[in-house]
């Protein structure tokens, strides 16, 4: 079901945006890659992701730059957001939010979202 999906994955971590791009494109995804927030929300209005998998650590202070961020990447963007980590959902600017703790196992953040993506095609 990721097939010809294109998944948008956010995270200050090269080796962790790696690993979550190999995981899905081996499944067929285009997958594009950003390391902060701000970069995603120029980013969504050129590629138009299916779906959004956004690393939460960096927007766990709700008075920082990278909180703020993630409430310009909803509003610019139609796809689904996964938001990464320990972020608390009455602490997001999320109103419509999908959220995986970490640490997460692989095949459930799949099911997550290919569930998504038939949900939201």
């Amino acid at each position: 079901m990721l097939s010809e999906s294109r998944i948008l994955i956010v995270d200050p971590s090269a080796d962790n945006r790696q690993v979550l791009s190999t995981m899905f494109e081996r499944r067929g995804a285009e997958t594009l890659q950003a390391a902060r927030i701000r970069a995603a929300c120029q980013l969504v209005e050129q590629v138009q992701p299916d779906v959004i998998l956004v690393d939460g650590d960096e927007v766990e202070h709700p008075r920082g730059e990278a909180f703020e961020d993630l409430g310009r990447l909803a509003s610019r963007s139609s796809a689904p957001i996964v938001v990464l980590g320990t972020l608390r959902r009455r602490l997001s600017p999320l109103e419509t939010g999908h959220f995986v703790r970490k640490p997460y196992h692989y095949a459930a953040l799949i099911r997550k979202i290919e569930v998504l993506l038939g949900n939201h095609a």
